[in-house]
């Protein structure tokens, strides 16, 4: 990858970093869920886990190929939808409020989710140039996602409905 994109990457990092921070249960995320059934945070918690260690792989893909940058602005529309249904009190709507420093770190996120939108649309027309090869992760490290995955929506979903 060119030195002159290493922005969608990191952007992608940061972004994931920010949402690890929001997981219910740790130090941000303490309002309750319970009025939601189990399927419904447990789904949302898959789609939230999938985007933020989704968004890791995607840093490695964009930084080993070049590419990937259509996604990785579908990636920043997911967050900035995300936290904006949040924000708007659309979804999830809890009877607690949102504490300042959880309504900051949204904020933060939804920045940090437009400027990777953005720039992964200017960078994705450069894109064309860098090689085509599509690295894949060793399957160990597949695995290991897939693990540290279901261990965080079973925590989320745990904490997140006051279990």
């Amino acid at each position: 990858m060119p030195s002159s994109r290493p922005i969608v990457p990191a952007l992608l990092v940061a972004s994931a970093l920010n949402l690890a921070l929001m997981v219910p249960g740790g130090f941000v995320e303490t309002r309750d869920f319970s009025a939601y059934p189990a399927i419904v945070l447990g789904g949302f918690n898959v789609f939230l886990t999938v985007l933020g260690l989704g968004s890791l792989v995607l840093a490695y893909r964009v930084i080993r190929t070049g590419r990937a940058y259509g996604w990785a602005g579908l990636a920043g529309l997911a967050f900035v939808g995300v936290y904006l249904l949040d924000l708007g009190r659309i979804f999830p709507v809890t009877p607690n409020p949102m504490s300042t420093l959880l309504a900051t770190l949204e904020w933060i996120g939804t920045a940090l989710g437009a400027a990777l939108a953005v720039s992964s649309v200017a960078l994705r027309g450069a894109a064309g140039t860098a090689s085509s090869a599509r690295p894949t992760l060793p399957m160990p490290v597949v695995l290991g996602l897939v693990v540290v995955a279901l261990i965080i929506v079973a925590f989320a979903t745990k904490s997140a409905m006051g279990v």
